[in-house]
């Protein structure tokens, strides 16, 4: 297990060191690493079906509700999400982010969900990320001007997946009759349900919409959750090979735009609103996840540099 472990990890690497390419092209490499990890060699398949068995046991020990279950209530979160904001359209941004956002995935403690992490963008200048159960991780506009390199884009993608990791999202749900139903075994899976019980499923995750909805958007999650989420962002960063440091360098930006943004005005809006200052999410990752570390970089900067160009041309383009 432990030799499977580091080879889904070698992916993850090697996916960002080289041309971070879509993963179903690249279980080919998923089974070499197996392979040089002293893996028996049954093919890829069997390889990455031991990833997923590897994410679905850690799953079922440490949530009540099953990754089909997570991935409704995030599917009519996401719903939500999408009434108040557009998608901005742009292919070629999309694909980059959900190819970098799949490979940070895999280094983290659940590389794999019921249908996968999703990546998409907000069209607007709100600067913003939201991340709902069971993998649909959204980023504004916005952030990604804020940014200035791949490494930063990284940095909100696995921040936002530590906050999948660790299901706060669905710690946001108090509607008491669902998370009945849900460890009463009343919907064990979600794939196999007749027509009547998938409408009643519906409507009860219906009900647990508005309180996730409620945290992401408006009142956002306890300072605790979002150092929860920037540790595990600091750990996927450092074992992919990004510079830990990308993501305080991001907040630093955050931070002075919206100084700049609100100044004189009480209106907290976007991530100003749901989010902790980013000084002390600063000065909390300094005096621990980053204490002893030194900044640096394993990636292949210039490629990295090419890569997030080509990318994010139309998202800098005035």
């Amino acid at each position: 297990m432990r030799r499977l472990t580091r080879a889904a990890g070698v992916l993850g690497l090697a996916m960002v060191l080289g041309s971070c390419a879509h993963l179903g092209s690249a279980v080919g490499e998923l089974a070499d690493a197996g392979a040089r990890a002293g893996l028996p060699t049954a093919g890829a398949g069997a390889v990455v079906d031991g990833v997923r068995a590897v994410g679905a046991v850690a799953d079922a020990a440490t949530s009540p509700f099953s990754p089909e279950q997570e991935y409704y209530i995030g599917r009519s979160v996401s719903a939500t999400i999408l009434r108040e904001y557009e998608l901005y359209d742009d292919p070629a941004a999309v694909a980059y982010l959900n190819r970098l956002g799949q490979s940070l995935a895999l280094a983290s403690q659940r590389p794999t969900l019921y249908h996968g992490y999703t990546v998409a963008i907000l069209d607007t200048d709100e600067i913003n990320a939201f991340a709902t159960p069971g993998g649909h991780i959204f980023i504004s506009r916005g952030m990604l001007r804020l940014t200035e390199a791949e490494g930063e884009v990284a940095a909100v993608l696995a921040h936002e997946i530590g906050h999948i990791v660790e299901r706060h999202g669905l710690g946001s749900i108090r509607t008491a009759r669902v998370i009945d139903a849900i460890q009463d075994g009343t919907f064990q899976a979600l794939d196999r349900v007749s027509d009547s019980q998938m409408r009643e499923v519906t409507r009860l995750f219906g009900d647990t919409t508005a309180d996730v909805v409620d945290t992401l958007v408006t009142r956002g999650y306890s300072g605790a959750s979002e150092r929860e989420a920037d540790s595990i962002a600091v750990q996927i960063l450092m074992d992919v090979g990004y510079d830990p440091f990308a993501l305080v360098r991001l907040l630093e930006r955050m931070d002075a735009a919206q100084q700049a943004e609100y100044e004189g005005s009480r209106e907290r809006r976007g991530f100003s609103r749901t989010h902790p200052r980013p000084q002390s999410r600063i000065r909390d990752l300094q005096r621990s996840d980053l204490r002893n570390v030194e900044p640096g970089s394993r990636i292949d900067e210039e490629a990295a540099r090419r890569r997030y160009e080509a990318a994010m041309r139309s998202i800098h383009t005035p």
